[in-house]
């Protein structure tokens, strides 16, 4: 039982991690009409994010993402870990657990997809989106790491849209590929390199609420990812020392956030 309780509570000791791998606070517009258009922007556990997007037609829309993590612009990693803190000391019950944030985390993605598959009479919202995005990590605790990354990605959004609630969930299917690197410090030798591939699936449940177009949006959602590959000669490198799963693959599972959302309305 005090195994299950310990496993049960390293998911939430791991929500505000910034890690090699954060998910996309993507965008979930709900978008109705040929000109409309919808930007958010706001803050996560361990990021700042900005998103939009823009309705070509009554049935055609793309979006822009963007994450950038604290640590890119402050000496935190995520909103509890300032890059100088002490790792876990441990206790008697267990192994220490490591859940500071490790790295800075960048961004962006494009994508595309069909709107107003329920008619907009309904209250109903179901939108299909396709794309791709690029992020890179990096550190320099120690040595000098790095992870870049891109990801193929599809995403289904679906809800109900009124003049002051608009709530629903949102689901990506994404596949990632990863170049990790270690250097000295000073990037004269390269001590270790290799590449790895993850599936992800990532459910996302939204709301937005207020008057007019000015909307408060609460986001929260997981991050469930499969690598490819065993990970043992990955193990003794920063990233790759994860309590539970995939080997000892750390990623950000948990993601919660807080955004204002402004919408323009289309023809």
């Amino acid at each position: 039982m005090k195994r299950c309780i310990i496993l049960f509570t390293i998911p939430v000791l791991l929500q505000s991690c910034s890690s090699m791998y954060i998910p996309a606070v993507r965008s979930i517009p709900f978008l109705e009409k040929k000109g409309e258009f919808q930007g958010e922007a706001g803050i996560s556990t361990n990021s700042v994010y900005v998103n939009s997007s823009y309705a070509f037609s009554n049935d055609i829309a793309a979006s822009i993402n963007g994450n950038l993590s604290y640590r890119n612009i402050t000496n935190y990693y995520d909103v509890f870990t300032h890059k100088d803190e002490p790792g876990s000391s441990g206790g008697d019950l267990f192994e220490p657990i490591d859940t500071r944030g490790k790295f800075s985390h960048r961004y962006g993605e494009v994508s595309a997809g069909k709107i107003n598959m329920v008619s907009p009479s309904r209250p109903l919202r179901l939108e299909l989106f396709g794309g791709m995005g690029m992020g890179v990590a990096t550190d320099d605790k120690y040595r000098h790491y790095k992870a870049d990354y891109y990801s193929l990605f599809g995403q289904g959004n679906f809800g109900i849209k009124r003049q002051v609630v608009e709530a629903g969930v949102s689901l990506r299917l994404a596949y990632s590929f990863f170049n990790y690197a270690v250097n000295q410090n000073d990037n004269s030798e390269v001590l270790f390199q290799n590449s790895f591939q993850a599936l992800h699936i990532e459910p996302m449940w939204f709301g937005r609420l207020g008057k007019g177009n000015l909307k408060l949006v609460l986001r929260y959602g997981l991050n469930f990812a499969i690598v490819n590959k065993t990970m043992d000669e990955f193990k003794r490198y920063r990233g790759f020392d994860a309590p539970i799963g995939n080997s000892g693959w750390e990623h950000t599972f948990f993601h919660f956030s807080i955004g204002l959302s402004y919408r323009i309305t289309g023809k």
